[in-house]
């Protein structure tokens, strides 16, 4: 059962914007949701934990976002939306 950890830099430099128009932030929450559709596509992400870890102040750092009945069964959505 992997364990998948992504480390989101949300400091003020990540409030620059790109060519685009948009900031890198938004890349970065935008590339995590990417990852997490693709990999709930693979039959083999079935037992996979998911971690979202910001810049934050302890104990404000750690975000994860599953359903109630998802908590209860110990297995994390990977449909999860982001909110950094």
């Amino acid at each position: 059962m992997p364990i998948l950890l992504f480390l989101i830099d949300t400091s003020a430099s990540m409030n620059q914007r790109t060519d685009l128009g948009t900031s890198y932030l938004d890349i970065a929450k935008g590339a995590v949701e990417l990852f997490l559709k693709l990999r709930a596509r693979d039959p083999a992400s079935r037992g996979d934990r998911y971690m979202l870890v910001t810049y934050d102040e302890p104990p404000y750092c750690i975000k994860v976002n599953r359903p109630a009945g998802e908590r209860r069964a110990g297995r994390a959505n990977a449909s999860a939306s982001l909110s950094c």
